[in-house]
Parts: structure tokens; C-alpha cells; sequence
């Protein structure tokens, strides 16, 4: 067992190092007496620092890292964010040509893996993540100007059919593609250093869609399930949560027709007296049948503005994000427990009605509705960061303006000489060290 680093105290290093200074010790006795090494003291004496510090010296100073910490934070939240190894180069990057001496890798040209992790040990502020991408349409259209249109519509719709204090009236519909196999890569227990890992499973399943819907008040209609085929096995209408709809389509998908038969499917369940189902324009083309099937039914139809639901529709936002995930726990175990590793459709309706009820639970739908500002009405709902992607689309540079424009700060805004498209995060420190370490 290796013995405990530096067992004094930082108090017991001021101490020491001001009776040195005071010259009512050397610094063999005040060692001795204050149980700090005589080389620590020495430097500190040098340095003028009184702060303990173990280890080697951090290559950036703190000045430099909080600029470092706060773009990374920055470009985290317009999209952009940097990967580890695009960080490190970064750095080696930096210290090359501020001149700051440091021990990376030359070969490589980054810096190491334990730069990295001392660096994540200092600032706990960021930490690595699992990225969600983003399709190029999304970052663009969630814009406040489309945000800001999209409330202003919901506060005529509110106010004309008195919606403020009636969540029970507000529904919210969206479709979910389940593919009948795992969605995700899992972590699995392998000998180290194995270079082939398997989990049989198929990579080309086929998919079936829920189209699932909420109201504000927490209560959920029964799912709609759209089989892909051209005829229904009985066995299909088995083992779904209650009052299921069991559908078929050509290529499994919501159809025209089918979101009519959705419509008088909700107007079963719904509360009584008109309500608003805000869904997304993915549902279905709307026409003229539609309107006058949802308007004989007392629902009222308003479309999300498209390539906007990750933020502004509460089943994208709060509860389809937890459904892969319980999904591939379910099959996993359905598989361990079937010797064939089928997922067949019939089969699928189990897994189904056992993700379901832990998806779709009375807090994820409250939360939903409110994270989305639909309930309580809230047009602030949606942060700043959210439009942060479409920023840089906004506002274009004047004519005549481009030979003396700033650098813009954007991670993949510039490219080097070179053509080096990587993210320049320390190239733009304001100011540079004048001397190196």
C-alpha cells in the first residue's frame, strides 16, 4: 500500500514559510516543526504562492481554463460541442504557438490522456457526455422568431376556446417508430483487450409506430398500433395495454386514413365538451376531410411548427426519451429468457405493454406539458440556449463587410491555411502570454 501524499496542512505551510521569513526559523527547522518538506517550502518561498498543490504544475493557467471551460460550455449549447480528442489537439495547438512549454506528445500533436483527465478533475463543471444529434432543419427553424409565432397562435387558440385553467382539454398526440430489435449499443462484460464482441440481435428489423397521446392533467388515451402488412393475425390484438387500437398499414406508418380513425379513437376517451390536440405535421397532410371530421368531433387541430417538437411537444420532450431506453432493458431480458432470440409482432405487444407503463407515468406528461410552456402557458418556457443553433444563420454581415470582420466565435466557423476545420477554441484567448514557462 502506497503511504498518504502530504499529510500537512496548508496552514502548516504558511506557518512555516512565514517564520522563515521572519528568520525566526531556517528552513531545516521549520521542517521539522511544521512536518513540511524542506524542498516544498523553499519553493513556495520562490514563488511567493502560499497555496498547497500537489503534483505537477497545470501546463494553462487558471485564467486560461475558465476561457477554455466557458467556450466549451458555449459551443455545448449552440450545438457544436468538442470531443475529447478535438480538445486535446486544441491545446497542443495553443502551446505551440503561445510558446508555453509542455511535455504532449509531438508525434501526435494533442495533448495526453492525462492532461485530460486532470483537466476534467479541476473543473466539475463539464463533464463527458453522449451527444444527441441534431438534424441541420431542427437547429435552423427553433428560432425565437418561429417560437415567439408559434405562442402567439396558442394565446388566440387559449383564449378563444378558455383554455388557461382547463388542462384536461389540452392533448398533445405523437407517433413513436419502435424497430423490433435492440436500438442501442450495450455495454457487455468481454475478456480486455477482445477485438470482437457480439451481441446477436438483428440490424435490420422492421419497425412498428405507437401513436401515443396525453392531456395536461396526466391522463393518457390508450396507444394506436400501426402493424406494417396488409392483413391483422388475431394474435396482434393481444398482451396491449387497455383499450389499444390495433391498426395496419402498407409500410407501417400513419396514414390520412388512419389519422381519422385515430381522431374518433381519441373522441371516446377524450373529456367532455371541445378540446385542443396539438400534434406534429408528421402525423398526417392535412386536408379537407380532416378538418371536418375533428371539427364534428369537438377537436380542435393545431400543428407544431415542423422541425420544432424536440422542444415544443411534451411526448418528444418527456417521454419518448426514456423509451429506448427501457425498451432495450425489456428485450434484453425477453431475450435471455427465449432460446430463439426472436422478437416476432405477436411478442412485441409484451414488450410493449411493460415499456409503456413505466413511460408513460402522470410526472413525465405534467412535466412534459410544462417544460413546453403548454401548461402552464408560458411563452419564457423555452431557454435561450434552445435558439442558440439558429444564431448564426440570423443575421447576415453588411455588404463591404467581410475583409475587416472579427473572427467569429464559432467552432467551425474558421479553417487554417492548412484547411484544419477543427474547432478553435484557445486560438482565441484574448490575450497571449508575453513569455513562456
Amino acid at each position: 500500500m502506497a503511504p498518504k501524499r502530504a499529510l500537512w496542512s496548508e496552514d502548516d505551510l504558511i506557518a512555516a514559510v512565514r517564520a522563515v521569513q521572519r528568520g525566526t526559523l531556517s528552513t531545516y527547522k521549520a521542517a521539522e516543526r511544521y512536518k513540511v518538506p524542506r524542498r516544498t517550502i523553499r519553493n513556495h518561498l520562490q514563488s511567493g504562492s502560499l497555496k498547497k498543490s500537489l503534483g505537477r504544475k497545470p501546463i494553462l493557467n487558471d485564467e486560461e481554463e475558465a476561457q477554455l471551460v466557458q467556450r466549451i460550455i458555449r459551443y455545448s449549447e449552440m450545438g457544436l460541442p468538442v470531443t475529447p480528442r478535438i480538445l486535446r489537439r486544441l491545446v497542443y495547438k495553443y502551446c505551440e504557438q503561445n510558446n508555453i512549454k509542455h511535455n504532449f506528445n509531438d508525434e501526435g500533436k494533442r495533448a495526453g490522456k492525462d492532461w485530460f483527465k486532470a483537466f476534467m478533475k479541476r473543473h466539475h463543471e463539464i463533464s463527458v457526455r453522449k451527444a444527441q444529434f441534431m438534424n441541420p432543419a431542427r437547429a435552423q427553424k427553433l428560432n425565437k422568431f418561429i417560437v415567439d409565432d408559434h405562442f402567439k397562435k396558442l394565446r388566440d387558440i387559449y383564449n378563444k376556446f378558455d383554455l388557461y385553467d382547463h388542462p384536461e382539454k389540452i392533448y398533445n398526440m405523437d407517433e413513436k417508430g419502435c424497430r423490433l430489435t435492440i436500438h442501442h449499443q450495450q455495454s457487455v462484460l468481454a475478456k480486455k483487450g477482445a477485438k470482437r464482441v457480439h451481441l446477436q440481435a438483428s440490424e435490420h428489423a422492421e419497425s412498428v409506430t405507437i401513436a401515443g397521446c396525453v392531456n395536461a392533467l396526466g391522463t393518457t388515451i390508450p396507444p394506436m398500433v400501426i402493424f406494417k402488412g396488409k392483413r391483422l393475425k388475431p394474435e396482434l390484438y393481444d398482451n396491449l395495454p387497455q383499450g389499444s387500437l390495433v391498426e395496419k398499414s402498407a409500410k407501417g406508418y400513419m396514414t390520412n386514413e388512419l389519422f381519422k380513425i385515430f381522431l374518433k379513437h381519441l373522441s371516446r376517451y377524450k373529456s367532455q365538451g371541445p378540446c385542443l390536440l396539438i400534434f406534429d405535421g408528421a402525423a398526417c397532410q392535412l386536408d379537407l376531410s380532416i378538418v371536418d371530421i375533428s371539427d364534428s368531433l369537438g377537436i380542435n387541430l393545431y400543428c407544431l411548427p415542423s422541425n420544432t417538437t424536440h422542444e415544443l411537444q411534451p411526448l418528444d420532450k418527456a417521454v419518448y426519451r426514456s423509451f429506448e431506453h427501457h425498451w432495450d432493458a425489456e428485450l434484453l431480458s425477453f431475450l435471455d429468457q427465449n432460446r430463439d432470440k426472436k422478437l416476432t409482432k405477436a411478442r412485441f405487444n409484451i414488450i410493449l405493454s411493460s415499456v409503456w407503463s413505466k413511460c408513460m407515468t402522470h410526472s413525465n406528461f405534467t412535466s412534459g406539458f410544462k417544460a413546453t410552456g403548454l401548461y402552464p402557458f408560458n411563452p419564457q418556457a423555452i431557454p435561450e440556449t434552445a435558439f442558440a443553433p439558429s444564431i448564426l444563420t440570423e443575421a447576415p454581415a453588411p455588404d463591404g463587410a467581410q475583409e475587416n470582420a472579427p473572427a467569429l466565435e464559432h467552432p467551425h466557423a474558421q479553417a487554417s491555411e492548412s484547411g484544419d476545420t477543427t474547432p478553435s477554441i484557445l486560438s482565441e484567448a484574448p490575450t497571449p502570454r508575453e513569455t513562456p514557462r
